[in-house]
């Protein structure tokens, strides 16, 4: 296959892959919904191959799964399983941290105080999204920090299966101050380049997510 011809297909696959993604994780598509790839093709203007690529790496990164009759459908999660994601997700991003302790610039650093000040001093019509957002922001400089191409790979997989759930961490009235307090001691630890307490304080920052979420389902786990 020509270059620029590979090329093309691949950008294709990739455009269809972020918006199925996309539309799973903002529950356009439902937990349940089966992915018909004559009507995916249709309805995005794509032919049916690179429509069948993003599905099979959806099913890899745990979004949707495949039926015995080769149907592919968003995946339904459990509070088990949400609560086992951040398990996982406690231990991957504490070890992140760890790593990027001692690498971690100056110039990041600072920009983790400022997300620090900014969550701090939400004042918005819509504050859990703008949470989210700085959230995400706050968490990928220490991803980046760490240098860790594996890590980061394995993280993001994590990070899309939580997607779902990661709002109902902040439905209670004091789960704002406690994220900034979180944040706050995982930056200052950053800031001293201490990898122990970089790396505990991020464990306990998902655990502490977990039980939020858990909390939300009203349901009884010893976390």
């Amino acid at each position: 296959m020509p270059e620029k011809i590979k090329l093309q297909y691949h950008s294709i696959q990739d455009i269809v892959f972020s918006t199925l993604r996309d539309e799973i994780v903002n529950q356009v598509l439902k937990p349940g919904d089966v992915l018909n790839t004559v009507e995916l093709s249709k309805r995005l203007g794509v032919s049916r191959t690179p429509i069948r690529e993003a599905l099979n790496r959806l099913v890899s990164i745990g979004l949707i799964e495949e039926s015995p009759h080769k149907s592919c459908y968003v995946k339904k999660l459990s509070i088990e399983q949400v609560i086992e994601i951040y398990y996982i997700r406690a231990a991957l991003s504490g070890a992140a941290a760890r790593l990027a302790a001692t690498k971690i610039s100056k110039e990041d650093q600072q920009k983790l105080l400022d997300l620090c000040n900014q969550m701090e001093n939400i004042n918005e019509p819509d504050p859990s999204k703008s949470m989210l957002k700085k959230n995400r922001e706050f968490h990928n400089i220490i991803i980046a920090a760490a240098k860790s191409p594996n890590l980061e790979n394995l993280l993001e997989q994590y990070y899309q299966l939580s997607q779902h759930y990661r709002a109902l961490a902040l439905e209670f009235p004091d789960s704002f101050r406690q994220v900034c307090s979180e944040h706050r001691k995982i930056a200052e630890a950053m800031l001293v380049r201490d990898k122990n307490a970089a790396e505990s304080s991020m464990r306990e920052h998902y655990m502490n997510t977990a039980r939020r979420i858990a909390k939300a389902f009203h349901a009884d786990f010893d976390i």
